[in-house]
């Protein structure tokens, strides 16, 4: 990346992502970016501070969503079993698979729901 000048200076991007954050508002210690790193791959989890509209204490707040027939039923699914598939949903709702996807899509973007592991062998979690 460097020698196609893709990159300003290796590790660079590190720092500034360090910085903009103590710039946010909110901003504590303890939301400090982390930074890991195996053989094959690198990872940056940046935290989201409480203040953060969005996030935090309304995630998973049901009770102010409105929800679908059809994403009610997707949540009901997932409940009586956490593994199982975009493809089974979309068969036992008589819907396209992409229909539930787009359904999963609102309900994830909501913090009502979220998928843990790989796709083809994780497992859905419910805040509700």
């Amino acid at each position: 990346m460097a020698q196609l000048d893709y990159m300003e200076k290796r590790g660079s991007g590190l720092t500034r992502i360090c910085n903009e954050t103590k710039a946010l508002d909110g901003y504590r210690d303890e939301l400090k970016p982390k930074f890991k790193s195996t053989p094959t791959q690198f990872q940056t989890i940046i935290f989201a501070s409480s203040d953060t509209p969005n996030i935090g204490d309304n995630v998973g707040d049901v009770s102010e969503t409105k929800l679908t027939e059809r994403q009610r039923k997707i949540l009901n699914l997932i409940k009586e079993s956490p593994t199982i598939t975009g493809k089974q949903m979309s068969e036992m709702l008589s819907v396209s698979q992409r229909t539930i996807e787009r359904d999963i899509s609102v309900l994830q973007k909501s913090g009502v729901l979220r998928h843990e592991g790989k796709d083809n062998d994780g497992v859905w979690v419910l805040y509700t």
